[in-house]
């Protein structure tokens, strides 16, 4: 029997292979586990068993398991928290990306249609409001930003419907791209490429940290240098108040970065010198000694004074923008675009950086890997500091998996501890913040430092994650060819070629094939030609020839 066109092994070879999600390939591999198992509680069974099954349903018996320890039992448990908890997560983020994608569907119907858009957007979403129990504004809010997602940030909708990142990714994706999308001189291309960076960087890091690298990475796709678009940002500089209720207020500061994170960290630094008999919590210590400060203080006149801000600069070589003849507007104008990072997060501008350097009584270089940019060496004498230092330039940061901890305020630990044979060596230390610093020694999490400042977290479920060092320094790459390749000759045309080479030294080996020379070459070389008076007389010049 002939088969139809299109039907049969024809159909089958037609049809294309879609990639298949994650949660697909999650699913066979479950299904084939269950799969596995029944085979295995099947062979167990007696003919009698078989049977009943086979005639009455009677349920098939379980493999027999050894007793289940205390410490397996709790294994287990984290193992199903965690299991349920990102199948959750991963179903909401699918809910949230269609919820996201209905909302911008509907946005879009509305602009395409002729009349007030705005009229339209806000009827439906009036409709909605009424029966979600919302306001109209907070609909049409959660229409725009949806519609402004989907279409100007699609590869991060896909990946959070996907469930590839979170719904808090793909927020400060969107927050942290906004003034990208809002410069009219980048180009669509390069929106897109700082997408898929952010994207690639969110599906295997924290928000925390996705936040600090998206401000550098936005940061070098924008037209204007930062030194103006600070300048710019300056001056809305302003302090506001409202009320909270039950007695309290929120008093807001609108700062330069580096003033306002110094200003925290001061009040840090008393709160950490507190009694210990003090009852208060950090955040209220520093609240108290915020407003002591302000209301007993004393507001200097001269705001433009000498800075109470005290650095220990670190220059990363070379210190080509920091040492730039000219202003920072000129420096970044030239290609100095390499930012300073205030505890590895917060993006400075060159001219405070600048001033700050020009105000610190010490300076330390610090050398970095010119591939990697990661800091490898430092200046100093005192070997216990230069560590210290080495460290703090390497680490930035907390080294445990997704902590934005600054490494300055936090513990210096050895991966391999002391008492276990652990070196106090720059290849077995690493700064870990208090809290990670108690959690990895209370608990089943172990760590390893592999080479280039790597270190390997391991969880008791089989979690394996890579926290690298982040580069501090510019990283060289190879640059592209600036001369085109020679062509590529074929075998045939390179045997052509040394014929032709042995063609032309052989002639010069025959004199007879030597061509007649040129009278006027000759007299140019010897002058007139002399004829000999006498054949036979010895004192005759001889001929050229």
């Amino acid at each position: 029997m002939e088969s139809e066109p299109g039907s049969g092994a024809e159909a089958l070879e037609a049809l294309p292979l879609e990639p298949r999600s994650a949660a697909e390939i999650a699913a066979d591999a479950e299904l084939g586990a269950f799969l596995v198992e029944l085979s295995a509680q099947v062979a167990a069974m007696s003919a009698e068993q078989v049977e009943a099954a086979a005639e009455r349903g009677a349920p098939i018996p379980p493999l027999p398991r050894a007793p289940e320890s205390a410490a397996q039992r709790r294994l287990r448990l984290d193992q199903e928290f965690v299991a349920e908890l990102a199948a959750i997560e991963a179903q909401s983020a699918r809910l949230e990306g269609r919820r996201r994608a209905l909302l911008a569907e509907h946005m879009q119907r509305m602009i395409d249609q002729p009349g007030d858009t705005s009229a339209m957007v806000r009827e439906i979403a009036s409709f909605a409001a009424v029966e979600l129990g919302l306001t109209n504004p907070t609909v049409e809010r959660h229409m725009t930003d949806a519609w402004t997602i989907v279409r100007e940030l699609s590869a991060a909708h896909e990946a959070a419907a996907e469930g590839r990142i979170t719904t808090s990714h793909l927020r400060i994706i969107e927050a942290e791209t906004r003034a990208l999308r809002e410069d009219a001189t980048v180009t669509s291309v390069d929106r897109d490429r700082v997408v898929a960076e952010l994207v690639d960087l969110a599906e295997r890091t924290s928000t925390a940290r996705l936040r600090a690298k998206a401000k550098q990475v936005v940061n070098d796709a924008l037209s204007t240098p930062l030194q103006i678009r600070h300048d710019t940002a300056r001056q809305r500089r302003r302090v506001e108040v409202t009320d909270a209720g039950d007695g309290m207020a929120h008093l807001y500061a609108f700062l330069p970065a580096l003033e306002a994170h110094a200003v925290h960290d001061r009040l840090t630094q008393a709160a950490r010198g507190k009694p210990k008999e003090d009852p208060r919590s950090f955040d209220q210590f520093r609240a108290d000694a915020f407003q002591e400060l302000l209301l007993s203080g004393v507001v200097p006149e001269d705001l433009h004074g000498t800075s109470g801000i005290r650095v220990k600069p670190m220059i990363a070589i070379p210190a080509d923008a920091l040492c730039f003849d000219g202003t920072a507007a000129e420096a970044e104008a030239a290609g100095h675009r390499f930012p300073a990072m205030l505890d590895g997060k917060v993006i400075v501008d060159l001219e405070t950086a600048r001033r700050l350097a020009g105000e610190a009584p010490r300076w330390l270089r610090l050398f970095t890997d010119p591939v990697t940019g990661v800091a490898v060496t430092v200046d100093s004498y005192t070997p216990s500091a230069a560590q210290r230092h080495v460290l703090l330039g390497r680490d930035q940061r907390c080294r445990a998996p997704g902590c934005p901890h600054p490494a300055r305020r936090a513990d210096l630990d050895h991966t391999l501890a002391w008492a276990e044979g652990g070196a106090t060596s720059l290849d077995n230390l690493g700064f870990v913040c208090r809290r990670d610093h108690v959690l990895k020694h209370s608990s089943r999490w172990s760590v390893e430092q592999l080479p280039h400042g790597v270190l390997r977290w391991t969880s008791p479920l089989g979690q394996v994650i890579d926290d690298l060092p982040e580069p501090v320094g510019p990283v060289f790459t190879d640059m592209p060819r600036t001369k085109p390749r020679p062509p590529t000759r074929t075998r045939a045309e390179r045997r052509a070629d040394q014929r032709a080479a042995l063609d032309r030294l052989g002639r010069w080996d025959d004199p007879t094939t030597w061509p007649e020379p040129d009278p006027v070459t000759l007299r140019d070389w010897y002058g007139s030609p002399a004829s000999r008076a006498v054949d036979d007389d010895q004192n005759a010049p001889p001929l050229p020839f």
